[in-house]
Formats: C-alpha cells, structure tokens, sequence
C-alpha cells in the first residue's frame, strides 16, 4: 500500500514519524509540505491515497489525475471538507474521508477562554497598562461568568463540550440545533428557536458547518437580536459570520466584544508567516487591531492531542478505505 501525505507542517511531523513505526506495511512515497494542486500532481502516481489539509480547493484537473491513476480515496486531516468537490469524486469512484472529531476539549477550552478574555475586559486593560494607566473606571468593570447566559449554536460533538464546561463554571446554558443531542440535555437548556437563544443569550458561540445555508449566519439582522453589551464567539467557520456586521456591532455598542478564531477570508494567510511583507486585506487588519475582538489564526484546536488525532486519523481513516472500501468516517457517496 502506497499513500502521498502533502501539507505537512513541521507540528505534525513526531506525529507521522510515531504512525510510520507502527504501521510498517504502509508505504508512504512522498511526504511533503505543499498543497496538492495540478502542477505538482504528478507525485501521487502510483499511489493508493492521499492524505492532506489543504486550505484552498485544488483544480479539476487533479481530480481527473487521480481517477486515471486509480487513487481510491482523499483522505483531509481536519473535520471539514467544503472545498473539496463530493460530487465529482462519487462519479470518478474516489471517497473522501475526514476526521470528524480529534479534540472537541480542545475548542471548547478556546471558546471559554477568548469569552473570559472578553468578559473580563482583559485586552482592554493591557493596552491601559502599557501606557501606565492603573485606575479603575467603567469602561474595564467585568461582568461574572456565572451571571451570564451562554448560548450554543450547534450542539454536536464541539458544542456539548463547550456547554459542559461553561456549565461546570456556573454559567445557565442555552442550546438550538436542529438535532437535539441527548448528551447534551443533561448539560444545557434546549430552546425551540433560534431567535429565542439569541435575544435571551449573553454569549453566543457559533459550532455550525460551513455549508451554504448558513453563510452569513451572522449578519445586521442577527446581531440586531442579540442583547446589548453581548459576546460574540466564532471557532467554527469563518463563513458563518459577516465581518462587516460585526464590526457595525461593536462600534454601536450592541457588541461588548467577539472573539474570532475564524475569518472569512483567511484562506490566503492561515497558516502562513506575513511578518516579514505584511497583509493587504485592511478587513482582517481591522479585526487584528481593534480593542474589542480577539483574533487568532484557526488555531482554537491547536493543541498537541488534537495534531496527534488528526494525524492518526487521516492516515486511519486512507488505510481503511483502501484495505476495505469502507471507513466510518467516509462523508461522500458510502
């Protein structure tokens, strides 16, 4: 058995070299850093599968390759899979798998950490600090977490965690999904709306996919709902949200603050170091700069147990599919 694993980061490369020890009868062939795309598709010939965790789609043409070299499965190393084309790998046979949970814990201690940041005005206070300013006013004084209302959108795997430790520090929780999860009854408060979480909440958190239904979820509209001087949180998907509207949010007060791990157009700098020649996008130097928003780069998940899982996983998950034809974790055509 022969896989091509691409976007390797140097994260991620203990975690390959344990799997390689004890999976000896697998061979990877090519073990690299880039993306797949058609220039370099040519070193997936001969292979059985690929594993990635590519960021931006990939071409046609590499699609049409990989069916004429009989590559049996796509295997990403991350839960979602939207830019990839599940239409056309089901008519070239090709199945595509992901890694549907590798540390649920890990985003929720991400959400609860950017909302305490947030509540407690802890952004604001630093800058006043640098620049010598110690007294006590107004504009720092924090609310407790116990005395706020959490609202979860989407109660899945990541969304029962994130309710089960807000719980577990006093705050009333909140749940809309579709789905109800019986798990996650016993942790919060099921509402039958939307529109009911989002007025009656203080904090909202965002644990959606991204699919086309909900782009924009977060807009004027939704915002408008939401109480005064309320969080905003989003570690799920950067298209879940409008920037625009946030940022009209924060600067009428409706907003207290949002924490984003996630944005919309972070595709063509996460992950990537621009230290060195700058940004041009001025929304996500806005983002970066503002007082009242927490921004980090995806990297809610970002812990040494979730690289672990998500390796292991993807690399799982390809070996299945080519042994058997089968996978748990296969999200096209079964």
């Amino acid at each position: 058995m022969k896989l091509a694993v691409f976007n390797i980061r140097d994260d991620e490369k203990k975690a390959l070299k344990q799997w390689k020890e004890n999976n000896k009868e697998v061979d990877i062939v090519v073990e690299t850093s880039e993306g797949l795309n058609k220039s370099n598709m040519q070193l997936i010939k001969g292979t059985d599968g690929v594993v990635l965790a590519q960021n931006k789609p990939f071409e046609k043409e590499v699609y049409d390759y990989a069916k004429e070299q009989g590559i049996k499965v796509f295997a990403t190393r991350s839960a979602g899979f939207d830019i990839y084309d599940l239409s056309l790998m089901d008519e070239y046979g090709i199945k595509m798998t992901n890694v549907p949970s590798y540390s649920p814990n890990a985003i929720a201690e991400h959400v609860v950490t950017t909302t305490l940041y947030i509540s407690r005005n802890i952004k604001k206070i630093m800058k006043r600090v640098e620049k010598h300013n110690f007294s006590w006013k107004p504009e720092i004084l924090s609310r407790e977490l116990r005395t706020l209302k959490v609202g979860v959108i989407g109660t899945g795997r990541i969304g029962t965690q994130v309710a089960k430790l807000f719980n577990s520090l006093g705050a009333e929780v909140l749940g809309y999904d579709i789905y109800k999860n019986d798990v996650a009854k016993n942790i919060l408060t099921y509402v039958d709306t939307m529109d009911e979480l989002i007025k009656q909440s203080d904090v909202i958190t965002l644990h959606m996919p991204a699919i086309k239904e909900y782009h924009h979820l977060v807009n004027d509209e939704f915002i408008s709902k939401m109480k005064d001087n309320s969080i905003l949180i989003n570690a799920a998907r950067g298209m879940l949200v409008d920037t625009k509207a946030v940022i009209k949010g924060l600067d009428s007060g409706k907003l207290l603050g949002a924490g984003l791990d996630v944005y919309e157009n972070e595709a063509d700098y996460v992950p990537k170091d621009f230290s060195k020649q700058g940004i041009k996008d001025s929304m996500l130097q806005t983002i970066i700069d503002r007082e009242d928003i927490i921004y980090t780069p995806h990297t809610a998940f970002y812990t040494t147990t979730a690289i672990e899982n998500l390796v292991e996983g993807g690399l799982e998950s390809a070996v299945d599919v080519i042994k058997t034809g089968k996978s748990d974790n296969i999200v096209n055509s079964k």
